[in-house]
């Protein structure tokens, strides 16, 4: 069973002429890493980006298909960092 762990190393704002700041998109680097519970091994270590605003988290999908790992560790890793950052939305 994998162990994920999330931690977000940097938020940009991207700029699309609104001025209205609750439908400003941003965009978070999130740093990943996925780890076998039993044995300790690392099994992803790795950055990809996921946009969000006020309505929803979008991982970028193409950047965790490029993973050389498991189907079930890339979809695994798109629904957790959505929650994550989910979560974090309003401070971030």
């Amino acid at each position: 069973m994998p162990q994920f762990l999330f931690k977000v190393l940097e938020v940009k704002t991207l700029k699309d002429g609104v001025e209205n700041t609750e439908l400003t998109n941003k965009i978070a680097i999130v740093n990943a890493e996925v780890l076998d519970k039993e044995s300790g091994k690392t099994i992803y270590t790795g950055n990809f980006n996921v946009k969000f605003n006020k309505d929803g988290v979008y991982p970028a999908i193409k950047m965790i298909n490029a993973i050389d790992a498991l189907k079930y560790i890339k979809t695994e890793l798109i629904f957790r960092s959505k929650r994550y950052i989910k979560r974090l939305r309003k401070w971030l």
